[in-house]
């Protein structure tokens, strides 16, 4: 199982601290989901992946052994920065192929079209595709040499919901055939859903960072929506709040099934069940 190691990036524009010695890994088979508010130094720390910008300090390791500078990892990595372009009078197929051909590479343009669910449309001129489209075919241009890594910059921008749902489970198929894939996004409750380990950034640093199973048990938001009010006394045994038909509440999964199981003997069944993501509770708490 292949492994980057980012270590101690610091980078400064104009003496002012972006990046402040931040370090994490990507590993083969996994999702990392990079988190921040706007600011927190998420885009720049891509730029220093893909080599686009050169850092103050930092060095990074590929299966442990040292690389000369970021700029190697293009031999490992494919990127996704911002939105692909496209010769948009060509088809989706023909700019796959011109690519394939001015790499060298030995990748095969029906087979990637078919991985992002483009075969379809593979032959129709990407100035008719839809943002949607254009994003899948971005993301088999990142495919073209097979690497290791990918390193995705907010995929999912500005597409409707069934096109996040078809990236989010391609993500998941891609991660599930061993690629190691580092992804920012704003849809926190999503990402949590295919993420393996996150990286919570705030002005520059690491606020928050681990495996999303180990932040499993930690508490969080849970409402529970009733047709009818519920009784004045329920110990639960934690802090709760009860308002006529709504009981609000700060529990684990395992504390929830407890609590659905004791309403479920005295006869209230919740019609829905709101529950917050543990990602947007932990980015919540560095902007307040």
């Amino acid at each position: 199982m292949r492994r980057l190691d980012v270590k101690n990036i610091t980078l400064s524009y104009d003496a002012q601290p972006i990046i402040k010695g931040i370090s994490f890994s990507i590993t083969e088979g996994k999702i990392t989901a990079l988190i921040g508010p706007n600011g927190a130094g998420k885009s720049s720390t891509f730029r220093i992946l893909s080599g686009l910008v050169s850092p103050d300090s930092g060095s990074v390791f590929l299966d442990g052994i040292q690389m000369k500078s970021f700029n190697d990892l293009r031999s490992h990595c494919g990127y996704l920065l911002e939105t692909a372009d496209f010769y948009t009078y060509l088809s989706g197929k023909k700019n796959l192929e011109l690519l394939i051909a001015l790499t060298k590479s030995s990748a095969n343009a029906t087979e990637l079209l078919e991985i992002v669910g483009l075969t379809k449309v593979a032959d129709k001129k990407v100035q008719h595709y839809s943002k949607g489209m254009k994003q899948r075919l971005g993301l088999a241009q990142v495919l073209i040499d097979n690497p290791s890594f990918l390193i995705l910059d907010e995929p999912f921008n500005g597409l409707d919901p069934e096109v996040k749902e078809l990236i989010l489970r391609l993500l998941t198929d891609l991660k599930n055939k061993g690629k190691g894939i580092l992804v920012s996004t704003h849809l926190l409750e999503e990402i949590e859903t295919i993420a393996d380990d996150f990286i919570l950034l705030n002005e520059g640093e690491i606020y928050l960072s681990g495996s999303m199973n180990t932040f499993g048990t930690d508490r969080q938001n849970v409402k529970m929506h009733f047709t009818e009010p519920l009784p004045q006394i329920l110990n639960l045994g934690f802090e709760n709040f009860k308002k006529e038909n709504i009981l609000a509440l700060k529990a684990n999964e395992k504390e929830t099934q407890f609590v659905l199981k004791e309403l479920y003997e005295l006869g209230f069944i919740p019609y829905k069940i709101d529950r917050s993501s543990l990602l947007h509770d932990k980015y919540m708490e560095i902007i307040k």
